[in-house]
């Protein structure tokens, strides 16, 4: 059938289940240490180098367009730059993700090669509060030099941030101090985004639960964010999802890789098992995995306790937070409804 729109693409990338994006998680290993990461350890032994090569192959084989690279902290392996040097030959639209405070004048000329689309750096707030959530001193003074050092070169820089109780306060002025001290030398080249959901660990432990920001906190969050876009006047209103619309894109056009070599839908997915890429190639495991099949299956419709619920068309569902929070990729979350209901109340008022 001939592909003749943007809208007959995108169909016939989901009909065939085409890995268009992968996170690819090269190391565990961090030299900061966040009160809210979702990474848990385990005794297994990494990815080599060889490793990472064939799974790049292997992916670019599959289709593989946009790749990621994250951690831990990637620039802590100390094979980075010979994989830098191999993934160039791909041509995938690299981005990364990094806390920053390792970058410095030969790495970013490392990643100036790679033409990324864009390096996320992870940024909490200002120093005081940004070095409580790390817990590392001199990070943040680390992260700002390396913001520099990109822009300085021309690449794209994302900062990242998380809502949590004890950042809340800081963020308006982060993104003042972001904005305005001189580090968006180049029009386009810095941006800020943010994201009010805080997960528990990959291993289901909840203690980061504890940091999730409390109703007021979310509102002011919110507003700020929407007032950046523009005129208030000018938002689309949210829009309700139909019963068959996809629920995920994760396992269906996106995936994820960990640094021991398993293939999962996202990161925050993990599989209970036969996803391991040192003894089965990405394709057999994409194409015949159970729980990944199990998962391309499901779509609105199949959230059962939030059909005909009024929030429905405000609310940020995440099927792998609702696994790791409540055992089941569909399941109604209550952290969910509450900020729904922040964000319906806003965007009311906006509409009245």
């Amino acid at each position: 059938m001939p592909i003749n729109s943007y809208q007959d693409l995108t169909e016939k990338i989901i009909k065939k289940a085409i890995p268009l994006e992968c996170l690819f998680e090269l190391t565990y290993k961090c030299n900061l240490k966040c009160i809210h990461c979702y990474i848990i350890r385990q005794r297994k032994k990494e990815l080599d180098t060889k490793e990472v090569y064939s799974i790049l192959k292997q992916l670019k084989e599959a289709g593989c367009i946009y790749l990621t690279l994250s951690g831990g902290e990637v620039f802590l392996r100390k094979d980075f730059f010979t994989i830098a040097a191999y993934i160039r030959k791909f041509n995938f639209a690299v981005s990364i993700l990094s806390n920053g405070t390792l970058i410095d004048e030969k790495i970013v000329g490392i990643i100036e090669t790679l033409h990324p689309i864009s390096v996320e750096v992870s940024l909490y707030g200002l120093k005081d509060t940004h070095e409580k959530i790390t817990r590392v001193k001199g990070s943040f003074d680390n992260t700002i030099k390396a913001i520099r050092l990109l822009i300085k070169k021309g690449i794209r820089v994302i900062v990242k941030t998380t809502l949590m109780r004890q950042n809340a306060a800081d963020l308006p002025r982060l993104y003042r101090f972001v904005k305005g001290k001189g580090y968006a030398e180049r029009k386009g080249r810095l941006s800020v985004e943010g994201g009010a959901f805080i997960s528990p660990r990959a291993n289901k432990e909840t203690t980061p639960l504890n940091y999730r920001a409390d109703n007021q906190q979310i509102k002011d969050y919110m507003k700020q964010i929407i007032g950046m876009r523009g005129d208030f006047n000018k938002l689309p209103k949210p829009s309700e999802p139909k019963e068959n619309d996809i629920f995920c894109a994760a396992g269906l056009t996106k995936c994820a890789i960990s640094a021991y070599g398993q293939l999962n839908p996202c990161v925050q997915i993990r599989l209970k098992g036969n996803n391991d890429l040192r003894q089965n190639t990405f394709i057999e495991i994409w194409k015949d995995n159970e729980e990944i099949n199990k998962m391309r299956a499901l779509h609105f419709k199949d959230r059962v306790d939030c059909r005909g619920c009024s929030l429905v068309s405000y609310c940020f569902f995440c099927p792998a937070i609702a696994l790791l929070e409540r055992g089941s990729l569909t399941a109604m979350l209550p952290e969910f409804c509450r900020q729904a209901k922040i964000k319906k109340e806003i965007y009311e008022n906006i509409y009245k």
